[in-house]
């Protein structure tokens, strides 16, 4: 078994994590890019494939362009997708600057009556004017023709639903502002666009220059506890950042997402985190995972047998997923998972070892596991393990990075 240790070299704490693209577009628990180069720099030659299975916003795909290798990512989110899309899609400033100009003047003179979404609880989550401001950007950017640029625009579109709807910004789960300060919530939605846009066309210039247009990063729309449309023996590295476990407790995408989901008319609005592993819990516990994880489950069963069988689903959704990157990893390809070890009902899921036993029991080399600080992560700092007010408990602030070969 290869080692485990401590290196504070990877905790990167004075680093701009949101350079460039990455700074596009807020996204649950994303990894920073200096995770995702280095291991791309140590584990990869120019011209190599990468795989993202879990792509999220697209941190590894912009780290493989920028640096001259191929990738592609598979998320089961559209607004993932759409962000990725946009992420390794290099465009020229001053091309959009003047698509920018004409979106803001279109905006500005239509003044007509647009009839907005009519998705459940809009004027719960919009304020009037805001949803009538919110319908004209939408109106003024379905104009564009151009769908690079188009796309580019919704994500700041996507931007600006979250920064002026009625739900508290500081977290991913949809709550809505306290009543005493929901009054004095008048946000400009329009000037809120234009910055957004003008800010991203800024950090689009370093990703334009520096980014490889004949290196090509593909996305698809999938799951990858299923059969994907990738070919065998294909990828000679995966980096990857999975999913920490069931949305009620940890990381709700589904509920981050489905506000800009139903503005941008985008599917799985409502069912996203029902869909991500772990979704749907076990009817029983009965399983062949390894010893480790089923210590972990009767500790966790002897307070709730629902959080366990929740948990135990996630890891036999995440099993699945090994069994497909293991048909399209090529032969002594390199994997690695950026993984936290998070806790239910007080007790702490050592994922890093139950992932080790998981790759061997497939055939896998484990090389080494890395341990370091998070010190920028976008994850909560305490959750409530039980959705009981006032109880709370530490979440995640340590990540291991296993690394594993196919032999």
């Amino acid at each position: 078994m290869g080692r485990k240790y401590i290196d504070h070299s990877w905790d990167f704490r004075q680093e701009d994590t949101k350079y460039s693209v990455h700074g596009f577009h807020p996204y649950p628990a994303m990894m920073i890019p200096q995770i995702a180069r280095r291991l791309i720099l140590e584990y990869s030659r120019l011209g190599d494939y990468i795989l993202d299975p879990f792509c999220g916003s697209g941190t590894v795909l912009v780290e493989s362009k920028l640096n001259n290798r191929y990738s592609v990512g598979i998320d089961i989110n559209p607004l993932a997708l759409l962000l990725a899309k946009v992420k390794t899609t290099p465009i020229k400033p001053k091309t959009l600057l003047v698509s920018a100009q004409k979106l803001f003047d279109f905006i500005h003179s239509n003044r007509s009556q647009i009839d907005p979404p009519t998705f459940f609880n809009i004027e719960y989550w919009f304020k009037p004017r805001v949803i009538s401001d919110l319908a004209r950007i939408k109106t003024a950017i379905s104009e564009i023709n151009d769908q690079d640029i188009k796309d580019f625009f919704l994500v700041s579109f996507s931007l600006t639903v979250r920064a002026v709807s009625n739900t508290r910004n500081s977290e991913f789960k949809l709550y809505r502002i306290e009543p005493t300060k929901l009054a004095s919530h008048n946000p400009d939605t329009v000037k809120t666009f234009q910055e957004i846009v003008l800010r991203n066309i800024e950090k689009m210039r370093y990703f334009y220059e520096n980014a490889d247009r004949d290196v090509e990063a593909k996305i698809y729309l999938a799951d990858t506890r299923k059969r994907t449309p990738l070919p065998d023996n294909h990828f000679h590295l995966l980096v990857t950042s999975p999913p920490y476990g069931d949305s009620r407790t940890t990381v709700a995408y589904g509920q981050f997402s489905r506000l800009s989901l139903q503005w941008i008319d985008l599917p799985n609005a409502k069912n996203l985190d029902r869909q991500s592993l772990g979704g749907i819990p076990t009817k029983n516990l009965e399983n062949s995972l390894p010893k480790t994880l089923n210590k972990v489950i009767e500790k966790i069963a002897k307070q709730e047998e629902k959080r366990a069988r929740e948990v135990l689903s996630f890891y036999l959704d995440l099993r699945e997923t090994l069994l497909e990157t293991t048909r399209v990893t090529s032969k002594k390809g390199i994997v690695c998972f950026v993984v936290g070890n998070r806790a239910v009902k007080g007790v702490r899921i050592p994922t890093d070892e139950i992932l080790v036993e998981l790759f061997k029991a497939l055939g896998y080399n484990h090389l080494e596991t890395i341990i370091r600080n998070i010190p920028s992560k976008t994850m909560p700092l305490q959750n409530s393990p039980t959705n009981i007010t006032g109880r709370v408990q530490d979440t995640i602030h340590k990540e291991n990075i296993v690394i594993v070969q196919k032999r």
